[in-house]
């Protein structure tokens, strides 16, 4: 019955949003009929009202700042206000307004599954970018941040390595951060929720020479009661602390010269791993019971120096960076409420940047072009004790296994793209970048004490990475596209128990074949733009689940995957606006035997069908002079629900288990002015039951964590 009302009520939600967008369109085109190509001379010399327009988008997706509406390429962008409005404070809480954007973050906060149009990682290097302010975080451990102070966030979807290198074979997410200028800014935001959740932000941006020196400082700090009851040990097992803080330092001695150093650090204190039975998630989520706490303490720090010139004849960037994280992570390995199995893992991460970009200048005819060097150097120093108790290893014996790993990898790359543009509609692209990278590795495995497995090895990488495209601007509010791509994600070690063949694995490549248009409608009051795909991966890295509970990655398969995504937004009327997407994604192995186990034509895990947003907001003066305090302004009225929806998937290679489609609905509303705003939230309404993950326990039944409950709660505003 539950499961019939949460249909009937998305049916409802879907058919109310769809007959809005019909009667708007037809509204729009009757007006545009009537009024014809003279509609915004009206709209602008005979009202003193300004028309009503979709404000432009600025991006530096391809590393130049363009309106994302004229670069060919499917690239979902969330403003400062968008994350706002809708309350994303999370890496995992993007997904929802990026179709084909897929987020698992389970059991600490180093476990970020990020998918793309289907292609992700699993315990290994990440498929997909992630890079704040120009710098590339290369260990998705480090991903799943508390976002705050942030002017916006761009997905690129599809294979980025001609610009972007290694690891960016499912596309790129780039944090783009709030800089200091000639403006001073400051603000607070304090946010109660049930839970006893408790956060609170706050920044200063101000100049201290006008017009040469700026400085900017923000910080975020976040606490909350655990979703999961632990039972034995009565106590919450996923409690959340975590305190953030980030500061800019901006010098621009000329017009021509711009350097801004950055410096971020991040402090956690969470519990971990909340898992239990599956069956138990479906039936009675966030209760489990394990006879130990399980703990992820981190500690971070960042900073990086970038400089940008912008001569006569071409603009010159150079991005310094360095960054270094701690993660500690404690659990109990066997998850159950007796004494078999704990793990606990040391990590110890840095890494070291360098990029020289070299640009066109903006006024450069029909040329566009970009090229420029990459250096890195990585260290990961991974230990990891796995303890069995008596009876699980040995019949009468504990065993204690410590390995250690430490693995150094450095990488050089040379790109370049340029752009040429005919008859002033069509563009004709081609880039390449050719990548290197060696990678070495010291193991040692001790069981008890006792030398079992020590080794030396070493690979090298390397790889050709083009890509083609061709965009037709119809008129100035059409464009069409069409993309030939490569993406490249490196080899590297495996750190488990290991056989001889298992020790290192090879570079993933795919190629990706794309076809999409931007549009624009109605003087710029509706966007709406479409993408299909068809990817094939070859070599692709598959992680494995070993008896021990540790993973393995092989290169056991190829597949292809193939889909599409439609996105749009508009103004329905004034003050009510509209946002929806929608993305589908079929992925199947073509080829992949795992021993006398043939998985050929299984659908790839970790790859909704399809996933999708529907958004209205309101957003509309209720008092238009409202005395507050120290001035007089409008008092607005804003609200906004939205459904997010995931469709059904596999947890794993097998095809055994399985996640049904489920939806989240979200809403807001409050009141809002110039200086302060309240806002009442409630995310997951319906309070919808669903799982985070899902894995065999290799002993006859499965294991999950329950994904998020229904939270609510009040974000008090001041800007100043």
């Amino acid at each position: 019955m539950a499961t019939t009302l949460m249909r009937l009520r998305i049916q409802l939600f879907a058919a109310t949003l769809l007959l809005v967008f019909a009667t708007a369109a037809v509204s729009f085109a009757a007006q545009g009929q009537e009024a014809g190509t003279q509609q915004q001379a009206e709209a602008e010399n005979t009202s003193n009202d300004k028309p009503l327009q979709l404000a432009p988008v600025v991006v530096t997706a391809e590393k130049r700042s363009e309106n994302v509406q004229e670069i060919p390429s499917s690239i979902s962008v969330i403003s400062d206000m968008q994350m706002t409005d809708s309350g994303i404070t999370d890496i995992e809480e993007l997904s929802s307004l990026t179709p084909n954007l897929f987020i698992s973050n389970w059991g600490s906060r180093s476990n970020s599954f990020i998918f793309i149009r289907g292609i992700g990682a699993v315990n290994n290097d990440p498929a997909v970018g992630y890079y704040v302010d120009d710098v590339s975080y290369m260990n998705s451990g480090a991903f799943d941040s508390n976002l705050y102070d942030i002017e916006r966030i761009e997905v690129l979807r599809g294979p980025q390595g001609t610009l972007y290198g290694r690891n960016s074979l499912g596309g790129v997410i780039n944090i783009v951060t709030k800089e200091p200028d000639n403006e001073t800014h400051a603000g607070l935001t304090q946010r109660f929720g049930n839970y006893n959740l408790y956060e609170t932000e706050l920044y200063v941006r101000k100049p201290i020479i006008n017009d040469k020196l700026f400085l900017g400082l923000s910080g975020n700090y976040q606490k909350h009661d655990g979703y999961s009851h632990n039972d034995y040990l009565d106590e919450d097992g996923d409690n959340l602390k975590s305190l953030n803080g980030r500061a800019h330092l901006r010098w621009m001695p000329s017009q021509d010269l711009d350097v801004i150093l950055t410096v971020d650090g991040e402090r956690i204190d969470d519990g971990a791993y909340p898992i239990t039975r599956l069956s138990q998630v479906k039936n009675d989520p966030h209760r489990y019971s394990h006879d130990t706490s399980g703990s992820d303490e981190r500690d971070s720090f960042g900073t990086s120096l970038r400089t940008k010139y912008d001569a006569e004849a071409l603009t010159i960037t150079s991005i310094t960076s360095y960054r270094h994280y701690d993660d500690r992570v404690y659990n109990d390995q066997d998850f159950m409420p007796i004494p078999m199995m704990t793990s606990k893992q040391n990590l110890h991460d840095s890494q070291v940047t360098q990029e020289f970009r070299f640009a066109s200048p903006k006024d450069n005819g029909n040329w566009k072009w970009l090229g420029g060097l990459y250096g890195f150097y990585h260290e990961r120093d991974d230990n990891l004790i796995l303890d069995f108790a008596p009876g699980v290893m040995l019949p009468t014996v504990g065993v204690t296994s410590d390995t250690d790993s430490i693995v150094d990898t450095m990488g050089t790359a040379v790109f370049g793209q340029a752009t040429y543009t005919l008859f002033d509609k069509l563009d004709l692209t081609a880039g390449l970048r050719l990548d290197y990278e060696r990678s070495a590795i010291d193991y040692e495995n001790k069981l008890n004490g006792m030398q079992a497995t020590k080794f030396d090895d070493s690979v090298n990488n390397n790889s050709l990475l083009p890509k083609f495209q061709i965009a037709y601007h119809l008129t100035d509010d059409v464009m069409t596209y069409a993309t030939i791509s490569r993406g490249y994600r490196s080899g590297g070690f495996n750190t488990a128990f290991l056989k001889t063949s298992d020790r290192t694995f090879d570079p993933e490549y795919s190629w990706n074949y794309e076809l999409g248009a931007k549009t624009s409608w109605f003087n710029n009051r509706v966007n709406f733009n479409a993408a299909a795909f068809y990817i094939t991966i070859e070599d692709q890295q598959v992680t494995t689940t070993l008896p021990n509970a540790n993973t393995v990655i092989r290169n056991a398969g190829k597949s292809h995957n193939m889909g599409f995504e439609l996105e749009g937004n508009a103004i329905l009327f004034e003050g009510l606006t509209a946002e929806a997407n929608f993305g589908y994604t079929y992925a199947e192995f073509t080829k992949y035997k795992d021993g006398s186990t043939d998985y050929k034509d299984n659908q790839a895990p970790f790859v909704p069908r399809y996933t999708y947003l529907g958004a209205l907001q309101y957003r509309r003066p209720l008092i238009k002079e409202f005395n507050y305090l120290w001035n007089t302004g409008s008092l607005d009225l804003f609200a906004r629900a939205e459904v997010q929806g995931t469709g059904p998937f596999y947890w794993d290679v097998a095809n055994n288990l399985k996640q049904d489609p489920y939806e989240i609905f979200n809403f807001r509303v409050g009141f809002e002015t110039e200086y302060f705003d309240i806002i009442a939230w409630c995310r997951n309404a319906f309070d919808k039951k669903y799982a985070k993950i899902a894995f065999d326990s290799g002993a006859g039944y499965a294991l999950g964590q329950a994904g998020d409950p229904q939270t609510f709660g009040l974000t008090l505003r001041a800007r100043f």
